[in-house]
């Protein structure tokens, strides 16, 4: 193969990754984009349920985070092309991400703040992983010591670690451990990993990166609930070690270790901790059968909610159908669309159908004249207005009559389009 051969593959492979990439930055920008703008609403919906309906309940107000995860589903609804209120709400976004650099922009915020965020969990693991392993104190779990003023968190969803600070008391490092303890088995880590996947997925969403403290809130609720419960501590024993822990804060000032894992004292204010205070100290025991029964139907609501809206979506593909468009390049400012079957009157795999005489009608210039038609006919779309494949064929005026004509049907589906039918 000559050198002149090697140079032409490999532009054209780069020039169809370059397509494939453009493909997907644009597709998935749309997508995305219309789930950022739902997630205001539902997030709007959450704070508002949590501080009316569901203020005094522990994990009602956790549970209404779930709602969430729903979101994530939504980039495709029909609703959006479909409806005057989706239209009127939605498809301005549609509108912009018609211009390319709108997308560029959205996949590099979505690079940054996934960059940002794995930097962050990387740098903190490797600090607590360099602290020493603690020789006082026992768990099913690693334990590190801090040589100084911290209030203990953990952090690691794969290897789980605790620390505390060094010199603590036999009883408060027991209460502490414990807490962190209940943190990890209740998978607290994992959905502050989810919630961080989401807000780089969703990052143009700002309320997502402010609400994460009151996500927080609600976590060191349900852990002090159960905590307390599973291991009969003392309410007023409790309290005094979190105060403890909230005096080494102010100590220390805002410690930046534990901000990708779950503190026993989250430095969120003075305010929030009398509150937390208050609810340990008046807090009610809960039936765990009807915990059990209350998250099995969470599970049975959002698996719901998902099936609804994948039915009310547009498919991972979907097919144009008979839809085609005529190109003639003598005269390139007219391009018909034939949605009515009247000159492309059907296509297979190896050939489409043109009905000649309806031809001539539509470009009756033609007939005089020694130009090509261009005609392109099915493909599929992931949304409307995204898509490709379908096929071409072309033909010269010449070879134009009455009766239907068979042209050649060259597919455009390759590996790239399949990929992207895939996606």
């Amino acid at each position: 193969m000559s050198e002149g051969a090697v140079m032409q593959g490999m532009l054209l492979f780069f020039n169809e990754l370059y397509g494939f990439l453009e493909f997907v930055c644009v597709y998935y920008s749309t997508i995305l984009g219309f789930c950022a703008i739902i997630s205001v609403l539902v997030l709007g919906i959450i704070m508002t349920l949590r501080s009316t309906l569901f203020s005094g309940s522990t994990f009602g107000k956790g549970a209404l985070w779930c709602l969430l995860i729903p979101v994530l589903f939504c980039g495709k609804l029909h609703a959006f092309f479909e409806t005057r209120a989706g239209v009127r709400l939605f498809y301005w976004w549609y509108l912009l991400c018609s211009r390319r650099w709108i997308c560029a922009v959205y996949f590099i915020g979505m690079i940054v703040a996934g960059t940002l965020f794995i930097t962050r969990r990387k740098k903190v693991w490797n600090s607590v992983n360099r602290l020493p392993d603690s020789k006082d104190h026992t768990s099913v779990f690693v334990i590190k010591e801090f040589p100084g003023h911290l209030s203990s968190f953990c952090v690691g969803c794969f290897k789980p670690m605790i620390v505390i600070p060094k010199g603590l008391s036999g009883a408060e490092a027991d209460i502490v451990i414990k807490h962190e303890e209940t943190h990890i088995k209740l998978g607290h880590l994992w959905i502050l990993l989810g919630y961080d996947i989401l807000r780089v997925l969703l990052w143009p969403n700002a309320f997502l990166h402010l609400c994460v403290r009151y996500l927080k809130r609600d976590l060191e609720e349900i852990c002090d609930a159960v905590t307390l419960q599973r291991n009969g501590i003392d309410a007023c024993d409790y309290g005094e070690t979190i105060v403890e822990c909230a005096k080494r804060i102010s100590r220390a000032g805002r410690e930046s270790y534990s901000e990708s894992g779950m503190s026993f004292t989250w430095d969120d204010g003075y305010g929030f901790l009398k509150k937390r205070l208050k609810r340990i100290v008046n807090r009610k025991p809960y039936n765990f059968k009807v915990l059990v029964g209350g998250t099995a139907l969470l599970l049975i609501i959002l698996v719901t909610m998902i099936g609804v809206i994948k039915v009310n979506s547009y498919k991972r593909t979907n097919d144009i159908g008979m839809m085609s468009s005529v190109c003639y390049a003598g005269n390139l400012e007219k391009i018909y669309t034939d949605f009515d079957q009247a000159v492309v009157t059907d296509f297979d795999d190896e050939y489409i159908y043109v009905d000649g005489k309806a031809l001539l009608e539509k470009y009756p210039e033609a007939a005089y004249e020694d130009g090509w038609f261009y005609f392109s006919v099915g493909g599929y779309y992931k949304i409307p207005g995204i898509g490709g494949g379908g096929g071409w064929g072309e033909i010269n005026a010449k070879e134009i009559d009455e009766g239907i004509i068979k042209i050649k049907n060259h597919t455009d589906i390759d590996i790239w389009n399949r990929i992207i039918m895939w996606l």
